[in-house]
């Protein structure tokens, strides 16, 4: 890419989904010079060189120090006192992207050097003049300017993108579109959408319109808007009456209209720090509202303070710490009597906050590292106008993680002085001999095991990290899962990852597993290695991985740090046993799902085409092989089984038996041009003859039963294509169908295109011939779905099948599986073509095939910056949690980089199971007993017992009535059931034995009972999981 030009869409696809195409070319040019790497500069130059600038200059002349082992990852113990942080970093550095040229830079900032860079980010530099010379430089040369630094529980960004910035896009989010079903005649035209979808527009939004039939003169322009409802808005300034009139069809998108954004230099926002705009400050925490103007106010101080004294405040020096807060409160005074708008000024310093960042500021710790360098690299990528740029200072503090009172901060000459310095000596000690157990080693994995060896965590003999991840390396990871590299592709990441933890910091405990935590391996994750852990940290990209972590953490009472990102999105979650509320206890909104009817029939969205083209496959390419090899294997049993199976769905039995003939059929030609004719008649039947059979059985002018034309609002209607070897696409599909035909039956592929149109254009194609056929209008609709010739086709295909002579020959046929990140197997290739073309059909617009890959792969936009600055802020909250924190201290977040926004609040109390008077559920009143119990609460029962002696001690204790008892998947006892008096007698454990078919394993001590029952008033009783000891 650096020489050519072209953008690795392997190594680069996840960060495409969240920048998109554009964004990722500009960046791809920029060039950056970097100054300063402890933790902040190292952590940003990390997730910058990931994110493939064309260049990216380091500059750090101090020598490296044993504390700066603590955030500097890249830092060795011969690197001390001998080599520069700069010099020391750049060997690894270089490692992570090929494609961005790293280098080091020694010496002075001059304005010749920084001539040749597009953004100059400095950090750590505490020299107010050389930061407003150098900031005022970039402004004067249009070039980018960002400044950071960490100063113990404290730091900050500033961002200056010159008078005027343009963003092409603001916040990242994909246009919204919506059907149009009325446009008024007005003065101010109102539009109508379809009750389907909401519009999910806002005012001052700007739209386009196309495919309008009647009002025209909408087609093809941008409109501002003015929302008046969820399905309506107004055309701002466009007088419509004397529009033709509006009659039928169109589609109203969004439309991502530049913004210019001003921004003020470092010289000038030092005093009056409000961007043009802007008057407040950017806050992170409401509980600590007017924080960021106390801080700033401190930072300001704090440059005159150096500027005074030559060094930072010395490390827990009161002197210095008073001197600093003389300037401060000097610095408020003289604002006070300065009447100019923007100057900012408080009522009174908040002293204890100053005292802090003077008593600290040498100290830099991982996780604010992690955090602040994921801000500043994206900030960085802002610069191509992807995204809205912070404006322009962000301050945020953690002090209420210092610890009360006084603690030993005396330092060891170690990697962990910073943490002592801020924390103390017993803190460290029990980071070093905490258990953790860490469920993921991708991106989040990845980041958590670089801070955990940093921090120490685990690196005592009583201390370890155990990380599990089934998963393999895989091309499209090394640009974000910044602990592999090229070489490790196909290997454990697991594994890997543990290894590149050990090089940070020998002395870490940490084990590699590479078991999926499920039930299935409970072996693994038994009881005695769950009860060994202090907390778990998930760092899984499903939710059903999370849940499953968070119940097991439930039931064993663990804390779980939460965390999870989507592109620039990401949020924490802190669970405390019987403190906070469960992962599972807060349930996200469904995902929306397309009406199978839609996906069939009437596409309206590239999605829907997309998704179908993705069914297609699975259900042919996929299954079919399958279907047709389980033919092979024994052709009258198959037959029976699937006549059985699919008996009451003829449209289905008859596509099943169809393509288990094709393929069977096909395979006795054995050679590329039976490929060619496959994939040709698959292009006949997908783009012409189920058109044409659609609009046969819906022509244009067909009337629904109100008499409405049925081609309306979402329904568009299709048009048939007619192949022709002249347009690329269809090429496109007759190859890539080719070619994965080809991988079924053996053969290599056809990269001649040529070939291939000649062969395809020689194929011969029946006319299509039509057919009565009952189709499904909606997914309300009970109509039956089948063709007048059904029964027939059946029963030939079934004929033909019991009569075809496998015995000459056979097929043998490769399984495929569905693989988005290989560009070599076609699999893309034939979805993108099918989507786009099924697109054509419905006359909705195309997209790239990266677009498909990402749809169709389900690929979730993932990006350096945003996984680190998570990762920081869950680091944070591991420290307070050993610190033995109140709840009130702990924090939950909220962030999207692309706005930028910043959201921390204090995690929310368990639920509490309560009575109610009625229960929609079940119908009645609900007792919960006992009351007030939450998710963290089990009910302790020690066997053993028989489900008699269990209600027994229900009756006796809680006076309830068990009527059903079960566990897991297994139903013991139903009062209901004929055999309910039966099993009143049963052992418990040995009737789950029983009725499981296995043992319980041996590791096993509990069981997880469920129950449901009755008080004695007759009301529905709510209980908590019981937790059944079934060994004496």
């Amino acid at each position: 890419m650096a020489e050519t030009g072209k953008i690795d869409e392997n190594l680069y696809s996840r960060m495409m989904g969240a920048y998109g195409v554009e964004a990722v070319g500009k960046l791809v040019k920029l060039k950056i010079f970097l100054s300063g790497l402890r933790g902040v500069g190292i952590e940003t130059a990390k997730n910058l060189i990931l994110s493939g600038p064309s260049a990216v200059c380091l500059h750090d002349d101090s020598l490296a120090e044993v504390a700066n082992m603590g955030c500097n990852f890249y830092l060795k113990p011969e690197h001390i006192g001998k080599v520069t942080r700069a010099e020391a970093s750049l060997p690894q550095l270089k490692e992570l992207n090929p494609y961005c040229k790293v280098s080091v830079h020694t010496g002075q900032i001059t304005k010749e050097l920084l001539a040749d860079f597009d953004v100059v980010v400095i950090t750590d530099n505490y020299n107010q003049d050389e930061i407003v010379d150098i900031n005022a430089y970039c402004r004067a040369n249009k070039k980018g300017f960002i400044y950071s630094g960490i100063l113990g529980l404290y730091g900050l960004c500033f961002v200056d993108f010159g008078d005027s910035h343009s963003v092409f896009d603001t916040n990242g989010e994909e246009p919204r579109n919506s059907i149009v079903v009325g446009v008024t005649q007005d003065a101010e035209g109102l539009v109508t959408v379809h009750e389907d979808k909401r519009h999910g527009f806002q005012s001052g939004d700007y739209v386009t319109f196309r495919e309008i039939q009647g009002m025209s003169e909408l087609n093809d322009k941008v409109f501002k808007i003015e929302e008046k409802s969820p399905f309506t808005f107004t055309l701002v300034g466009v007088d419509t009456t004397k529009f033709q009139p509006y009659l039928r069809e169109g589609i109203v998108e969004q439309v991502k209209v530049p913004v210019q954004i001003a921004f003020k230099s470092l010289g000038e926002s030092l005093s009056k720090p409000y961007a043009p705009g802007k008057n407040e400050l950017d806050i992170c925490d409401w509980e600590k509202f007017g924080r960021p103007e106390q801080l700033h106010l401190a930072f300001t101080g704090l440059l005159t303070f150096v500027k005074q004294n030559g060094h930072l405040p010395a490390l827990h020096s009161q002197e210095d710490a008073e001197k600093l807060l003389h300037i401060v409160k000097d610095i408020n005074t003289q604002r006070k009597n300065i009447d100019e708008e923007g100057v900012l000024k408080v009522e009174e310093i908040e002293e204890q906050i100053v005292k802090n960042i003077a008593l600290y500021a040498r100290a830099q710790i991982t996780p604010l590292s992690s955090f602040w360098g994921g801000i500043v690299a994206q900030e960085i990528v802002k610069y191509t106008g992807k995204f809205t740029p912070l404006r322009q200072w962000l301050h945020y503090e953690c002090f209420e993680a210092l610890p009360e009172g006084e603690v030993d901060r005396t330092l060891l000459n170690s990697q962990y002085d910073d943490q002592i310095a801020i924390f103390g000596r017993e803190f460290q000690q029990k980071l070093l001999e905490q258990r953790t157990f860490l469920v993921g080693a991708g991106a989040l994995g990845c980041e958590y095991i670089k801070m955990f060896a940093l921090m120490g965590l685990g690196s005592e003999k009583n201390g370890g990290v155990v990380v599990t991840d089934d998963d393999q390396i895989e091309m499209s990871n090394l640009n974000r899962q910044f602990l592999f590299r090229k070489e490790n592709i196909g290997h454990s990441k697991s594994e890997c990852a543990t290894r590149a933890g050990k090089i940070m910091n020998p002395k870490l405990h940490i084990e590699a597993l590479k078991e999926r935590v499920d039930p299935e391996n409970e072996r693994i994750f038994n009881d005695a290695f769950w009860e060994g852990l202090d907390f778990v940290v998930n760092a899984v990209d499903n939710v059903k991985a999370r849940l499953f972590v968070d119940g097991r953490c439930v039931w064993y009472g663990k804390p779980l740090f939460e965390s999870g990102t989507l592109g620039t999105k990401c949020n924490s979650q802190i669970v405390l046993p019987k403190l906070t509320q469960s992962y599972g206890d807060s349930v996200d909104p469904p995902e929306e799902s397309i009406p199978l009817c839609t996906l069939k029939n009437f596409p309206y969205q590239i999605e829907h085409t997309i998704q179908w083209a993705r069914d297609y496959f699975e259900g042919n390419l996929v299954e079919g092989p399958n279907e047709t090899s389980k033919y092979v294997e024994n052709p009258q049993a198959y037959i029976e089984q699937v006549t059985k199976e699919l008996r009451s769905k003829p449209v289905m039995l008859r596509g099943r038996l169809e393509i288990v003939k094709k393929l069977a059929t096909a395979y006795s030609g054995n050679h590329y041009d039976k490929c060619i004719e496959l994939a040709r008649h698959m292009f006949q039947d997908i783009f012409y003859n189920q058109i044409s059979q659609l609009l046969y059985s819906f022509p244009l002018d067909h009337k629904t039963e109100s008499g409405q034309p049925f081609w309306s609002g979402p329904k568009r209607p299709p048009i048939p294509i007619k192949f022709d070897t002249n347009d690329d696409i269809h090429v496109d599909f007759i190859q890539s169908a080719a070619n994965v035909f080809a991988f079924i039956f053996g053969l290599p592929y056809c990269h001649d295109r040529e070939y291939v149109k000649k062969a395809a254009n020689s194929v011969h194609v029946e006319e299509f011939v039509p057919k009565k056929a009952s189709i499904k209008v909606d997914d309300k609709d009970k109509t039956e779905e089948k063709v007048e010739d059904d029964e027939i086709v059946i029963e030939n295909l079934t004929k033909e099948l019991l009569n075809f002579n496998l015995s000459q020959n056979k097929p043998k046929l490769n399984p495929i599986e569905f693989e988005k990140d290989d560009p070599t197997n076609w699999h893309i290739d034939f979805i993108s073509s099918v989507a786009n073309l099924r697109a054509r059909n419905y006359k909705i617009k195309e997209v790239t095939k990266f677009k498909v890959k990402m749809i169709a792969g389900k690929i979730i936009p993932a990006l350096a910056t945003t996984t680190a600055m998570v990762v920081g802020a869950v680091g944070i909250e591991i420290f307070k949690y050993i610190l033995q924190k109140p709840l009130n201290k702990m924090k939950n977040s909220f962030m999207n980089l692309a706005l930028p926004l910043w959201i921390f609040s204090e995690p929310e109390p368990p639920i509490k199971a309560k009575d109610k008077d009625y229960d929609p559920v079940l119908m009645g009143p609900v007792k919960a007993i006992p009351s007030g119990f939450t998710t963290w609460d089990k009910l302790f029962v020690q066997g053993p017992l028989t489900i008699q002696g269990l209600k027994d001690y229900f009756n006796d204790k809680y006076q309830v009535n068990i009527s059903i008892l079960s566990v897991g998947k297994i139903c013991l006892y139903n009062s209901y059931m004929t055999e309910a008096a039966e099993r009143e007698s049963w052992d418990i454990a040995q009737g789950v034995e029983k009725l499981g078919g296995q043992p319980i394993p041996d590791f096993k001590k509990f069981l997880e009972l469920e129950i449901c029952a009755e008080t004695q008033t007759g009301e529905d009783a709510l209980m908590p999981t019981i937790k059944y000891a079934f060994k004496a």
